[in-house]
C-alpha cells in the first residue's frame, strides 16, 4: 500500500455519500495518508465488471450502494462482480433504506466478506474500514522492514564499536586508523577517477542515474539547480521542496540507523542516537508525522517534475 489510500464508490447519485468522502479524507490526512476516490460512472452489469477487471487491484477500499437506479443490475449483483475479481479487498454494502435486508441481498448472490452499514454510519464505517487496511499494511511493510531493521542494527552497532576502537588510546588500534584513512583516502580517489573516466566517455544522463556516483543529496541539488532555469516556477511547490533534505533525507537515515528501544513500560520505539547529539525516539508520532512529509514532498515533487518537463517539452516542441 503507498500513501495514497483509494476509495471506489458505486452508486448512482454520489453526492448524498461525498461529506462521508471528505471526513474519510480528514481522517486519512491526520494519519499522514491522502485519500483519491474514484466514482464509477458506468453501473451497468457489463461497465461493473470491466471497472474491476481493469482498475480493481488499484483500489484498498470499495463502497457499494444497493440501490442504483436500474432494472438490470442493484447493488448487490454488482458487489459480486466486484468481489469475483477482487477477491482479498474490503467491501462494504450500504443503504439509505432500513426496510433492505442487506445482509440477506448479499446472501442471494452468494456474495463473501462483504462488511454492511446504513447510510447513517457509512461515516464511521468508512473510517473504521480505512484503519484496518492500513493496519494490515503497516503490518506487513513492519515484516518486511524485519530484516532491514537487522542490518541497520548491524551498521550501527560497527559504528559504535568503531568509535570505541579509534576513541582509545591503545597503541595496537593506531595503525588500524591510519590504515583505514588511507584505504578511505584510496577510494575516494579511485572513485573520483572512475567518475571523470566516465564523464570522458559518457553523456551526463548516464551519471545522474548511477547510484554509485549519484546520490540522493546530489539530485536533489541538480533537481534545485533545474528549477533556476525555469521562467515560470512553481512557487509553492518549490517552498515545500526546500526542506527535502531535513524532511526527507535526513529523516530516511535516522530511520535506518535507529535501533530498537523497550522502556519499562513495555512500549516498543526506536531510538536513533548520533554522537554529539540528542538521540531522536521515533514512535507512532514520529512516523506519523514522517508520513505527512513524505506525503507533501511527493506532491510537491510531481508539481516539479510537471514544471520541468512542459519547459522541455517547449524548447524540443515534443
Amino acid at each position: 500500500m503507498k500513501l495514497e489510500f483509494q476509495l471506489l464508490i458505486v452508486d448512482d447519485n454520489p453526492d448524498t455519500v461525498k461529506n462521508s468522502v471528505a471526513l474519510l479524507g480528514d481522517h486519512l490526512e491526520a494519519a499522514g495518508f491522502s485519500l483519491k476516490c474514484t466514482y464509477a460512472d458506468d453501473l451497468s452489469p457489463k461497465g461493473v465488471k470491466t471497472l474491476a477487471r481493469e482498475e480493481g487491484r488499484n483500489f484498498n477500499l470499495v463502497a457499494v450502494d444497493f440501490n442504483l437506479g436500474r432494472g438490470d443490475i442493484d447493488g448487490a449483483a454488482a458487489a459480486s462482480k466486484l468481489r469475483k475479481e477482487l477477491r482479498y479487498t474490503d467491501m462494504v454494502f450500504y443503504s439509505s433504506d432500513p426496510g433492505v435486508n442487506l445482509l440477506k441481498e448479499l446472501a442471494r448472490q452468494e456474495v463473501p466478506g462483504v462488511f454492511v452499514a446504513s447510510r447513517d454510519a457509512l461515516d464511521d464505517t468508512l473510517k473504521g474500514l480505512a484503519d484496518t487496511v492500513i493496519g494490515k499494511a503497516i503490518d506487513l511493510n513492519h515484516m518486511r522492514g524485519i530484516a532491514m531493521a537487522e542490518v541497520a542494527e548491524m551498521d550501527v552497532t560497527m559504528e559504535e564499536t568503531l568509535e570505541k576502537i579509534f576513541s582509545s588510546s591503545g597503541s595496537h588500534f593506531v595503525e588500524v586508523g591510519n590504515d583505514t584513512l588511507r584505504k578511505l583516502i584510496s577510494s575516494e580517489e579511485e572513485r573520483i577517477s572512475r567518475l571523470r573516466v566516465a564523464l570522458q566517455e559518457t553523456h551526463i544522463v548516464d551519471i545522474v542515474t548511477d547510484n554509485g556516483f549519484f546520490s540522493s543529496m546530489q539530485r536533489y541539488k541538480a533537481m534545485n539547480r533545474a528549477c533556476k532555469a525555469l521562467k515560470e516556477k512553481p512557487a509553492d511547490a518549490l517552498k515545500v521542496f526546500s526542506s527535502y533534505d531535513p524532511d526527507i533525507i535526513q529523516n530516511r537515515n535516522t530511520l535506518a540507523h535507529a535501533k530498537e528501544d523497550i522502556p519499562e513500560d513495555g512500549t516498543v520505539t526506536l531510538r536513533a542516537i548520533k554522537r554529539g547529539k540528542d538521540p531522536i525516539v521515533i514512535n507512532e508520532d514520529w512516523m506519523r508525522s514522517f508520513r505527512g512529509k513524505l506525503r507533501d514532498q511527493k506532491a510537491a515533487l510531481s508539481e516539479i517534475c510537471v514544471a520541468l518537463e512542459a519547459s522541455i517539452a517547449e524548447v524540443t516542441g515534443k
